[in-house]
């Protein structure tokens, strides 16, 4: 009898051991997860201070690009007025009007380019046919 008490007792022995050691896992676990928790909580904070942090500086930058458009603007619109009022008028056709956006699509933008491209490559050639037309004074006068 006195085998089984001592197996009966070593057996609930090993038994409180046993839960005494999931016990203090699984607290270590809880205390491990409230830790996750806690640094998720803190990334989740400093992520929304970055976010504002960018919101603010895109406000700024988009407030600075609309300070140097309308600045930009005003000086073309005094240069276009000085152009055809001046002391010396350079053109005899009014100026473009200056238009309120100042944004040009990429479908423009390479269309102008293009146009652009094309006026200079025709004034380029305009000017070389008048410089060929010109003779050299070594040439011999016929």
């Amino acid at each position: 009898m006195r085998s089984a008490t001592q197996g009966a007792k070593s057996v609930s022995r090993a038994a409180y051991l046993l839960s005494a050691g999931l016990a203090v896992l699984l607290g270590c676990g809880a205390a491990h997860a409230q830790d996750l928790r806690e640094i998720q909580a803190r990334n989740a904070a400093a992520h929304v201070l970055e976010d504002a942090r960018r919101d603010v500086l895109q406000s700024q930058i988009a407030a600075s690009d609309a300070r140097e458009r309308a600045q930009t603007q005003v000086t073309l619109r005094d240069l276009n007025a000085a152009l055809t009022t001046g002391p010396v008028v350079l053109k005899d056709i009014a100026p473009p009007p200056v238009t309120g956006d100042a944004m040009l699509s990429d479908a423009e933008f390479n269309a102008s380019m293009a146009r652009l491209e094309r006026l200079t490559q025709a004034a380029l050639e305009q000017g070389n046919g008048r410089m060929r037309a010109i003779r050299p004074a070594s040439e011999p006068k016929e």
